[in-house]
Order: structure tokens, then C-alpha cells, then sequence
């Protein structure tokens, strides 16, 4: 899988100065996972996606989509970070490494983040041939290992063990280890089975009273954190209508907890991860697709799908209770398209 030309140009930059001392310096698993590019990400996810618990997996695919790689790469990969929010369009903050914890809040399996932190350093210092294994069997070992010590079912811990051996891999075993003792950013929620009757509740009040109004949770851990959506008005218009001041969190919020510049699908600004609730939301639009594929926020496998994870706030109609994930992010990712010399076809 090819990287946008931009990105491709800081990586050969930033193999070129760490290269001879970069492996002192190093875990053998972390070597290991420097290896392998965005293809292979994908691949070990796609297989590991039917062993996720279901109230975790719509979340996990919107972590990958929040935090993938090649941002990751393009930010390590200049000396001059300035250069590189310019290339790219960044706004907000993309930075892994300064929101580890915050960024898996909206995952289930975030309750036991500060147990998995701590196995995937363990695991990582005490790997010594982890090239014998592919990586989703990396994933489903650590999983299986912190369930039996936790006495938990495998699938709750699969979505956030993948989620956290990607944090090691951006970065890096020192910065993990650092925050290893940090509590969870939730405490033990309710059951996975409640967490999704609650989801499928609203959802079915929705269809059955034909609401003129429908909830739109954007922090499913903060009751309050919530704003209202008129029948078949969109999630970013009805952001809009909430008075709150969300700036001091965000600055890119400046009409609700939304992020927004153009309300027309130009910026890039309000695109959204979809947690539950996505049937009731209108399908997604040829035009959406084309936005979504030219900021690069989400794989085409991902677009494709009838109900994708990542959405555009602006382009989706809300019909019923959803329940969303704001990134701290955004920017333009996009793998360019060839040129094509002005002769070519004649």
C-alpha cells in the first residue's frame, strides 16, 4: 500500500537520519512492528474484527480510522513539524502521544486500559522471534493472556489489545511505559449487554413514537453530552443549535461540540466516527464518498460499507438516536491521484 507523495518524501527523510542507530534502541517486537505498513494493519484487523465483542466493534474500527499509521509516519517524518501541518491541512490536535489514554475513552475495553498498557510492554520486552507469528496472532495471544488474568471474556479485550499495540507501535515503549501506571480513563462500566440493550433502546423508541426529535450522544460516558437532532436534520446542523461553549475543550468547535467551517462537505471539519445508531442515519451519498476518500479518513473497504464507522456530520440526516465520536483531528490524507501527461489518450 502506497503512501500520499508528501508522506513518502519525510519517510525517506527520516530513514536516512536514524538509520545505523535506530535498533539499539529498540525491542526486537518493536523492530518487528516497524515492518510491517498499513496493508498489513489492515489484513490482521480484518481477520481479528469477528473476534471483537459487538459493543467494541464499531468503536475499534473508529480508533484505526482516528489514528492511522501514515499520519503517525507523515508527523515523525520531517523535522519541521510546522511544514508538515501545512502539507496536510492539519487542525486540532493529531498527536498520539499527547491524548494516549484520552484517545480509547470510547471504547468499552477502555475500562481495562491500565492492565493492557502494562501486558503489551511486557509483552514487548519479552518477545524475542515475534517475526514466527503474524501480527493478529500477536494480538489474540495478548488478548487471550490478560483474560485469563483478569478472568474476562476474550472478546471485551481483543478490540483495545489491537488499539494498544498500535499505540506502541506509534509511540514507541518508552512513552507507553511512561503512562503503563495511569488509571483507565473509565471506571468498570456496566455490562457489555447493558451498554448495547441501552444503544438498541433508543434506537427502537425512535422507530416506534416516530420522534420529531432524536438524542445524539458525542460522550456516551457523559450523560449530559448529548444535543438534540430534528427529524431528518443533519448531525452538524443540529451540533449547531446546542448553546453550550465548547471552545475552552476544542477550538475547532466553535458552533457545538461539532467541529465546523463549511457545513457543505468542503473542510473536512465535522467528520465523525458512528458508535450506534448508524441505521438511522440516511445512507451515504455518492458525494460523501468522494469527500471521504479525498481526505483520506477512512480505507475503501470502510467506505464501502452500508453503514461505514466514519461519516461526515454535515451529509448525515439523523432519523433516530445515534451515538457519535468527535476526533481531535483533521486534515487531508489523501493518496494523490496519478499524473496523467497532457497527451496521453490522443
Amino acid at each position: 500500500m502506497g503512501y500520499p507523495r508528501g508522506i513518502a518524501h519525510f519517510l525517506v527523510g527520516r530513514e536516512r537520519r536514524n538509520s545505523g542507530n535506530m535498533a539499539a534502541d529498540k525491542t526486537v517486537f518493536e523492530s518487528y512492528l516497524q515492518r510491517l505498513d498499513e496493508g498489513d494493519w489492515a489484513e490482521s484487523l480484518a481477520r481479528i474484527l469477528p473476534r471483537i465483542h459487538p459493543v467494541d466493534s464499531r468503536a475499534t474500527r473508529i480508533w484505526f480510522a482516528f489514528w492511522p499509521l501514515k499520519l503517525r509516519l507523515a508527523l515523525d517524518g520531517s523535522p519541521d513539524p510546522d511544514q508538515v501541518f501545512k502539507e496536510f491541512q492539519l487542525d486540532g490536535t493529531p498527536r498520539l502521544e499527547q491524548q494516549i489514554d484520552a484517545s480509547v475513552a470510547f471504547l468499552f475495553g477502555s475500562a481495562y486500559w491500565s492492565e493492557v498498557k502494562r501486558e503489551v510492554v511486557a509483552y514487548a520486552e519479552e518477545s524475542s522471534d515475534p517475526q514466527k507469528a503474524d501480527l493478529d496472532a500477536h494480538i489474540l495471544e495478548l488478548a487471550g493472556r490478560l483474560a485469563t488474568r483478569l478472568q474476562v471474556e476474550q472478546t471485551l479485550l481483543t478490540g483495545i489489545v489491537a488499539v494498544g499495540v498500535m499505540v506502541l507501535r506509534q509511540v514507541g515503549l518508552s512513552s507507553l511505559a511512561e503512562c503503563a501506571g495511569e488509571p483507565s480513563p473509565n471506571g468498570r462500566p456496566k455490562s457489555a449487554a447493558a451498554v448495547l440493550k441501552l444503544r438498541r433502546g433508543r434506537g427502537w423508541k425512535s422507530l416506534i413514537w416516530k420522534s420529531r426529535k432524536h438524542r445524539v450522544d458525542f460522550d456516551e460516558s457523559v450523560p449530559e453530552s448529548c444535543y438534540e437532532a430534528l427529524d431528518g436534520q443533519d448531525l452538524s446542523m443540529a451540533s449547531g443549535s446546542d448553546p453550550r461553549d465548547f471552545r475552552e475543550s476544542d477550538p475547532r468547535r466553535v458552533a457545538g461540540p461539532v467541529p465546523v467551517q463549511c457545513r457543505s462537505g468542503a473542510c473536512g471539519y465535522c467528520w465523525i466516527g458512528v458508535l450506534a445508531g448508524e441505521e438511522n442515519l440516511s445512507e451515504m451519498t455518492a458525494f460523501e464518498k468522494r469527500r471521504l476518500e479525498y481526505f483520506g479518513y477512512a480505507p475503501a473497504t470502510e467506505i464501502a460499507r452500508k453503514h461505514p464507522a466514519v461519516r461526515l456530520a454535515c451529509q448525515s440526516k439523523c432519523y433516530g438516536d445515534v451515538s457519535i465520536v468527535v476526533p481531535p483531528w483533521n486534515g487531508v490524507l489523501q493518496e494523490p491521484a496519478p499524473e496523467v501527461p497532457p497527451d496521453a489518450g490522443d
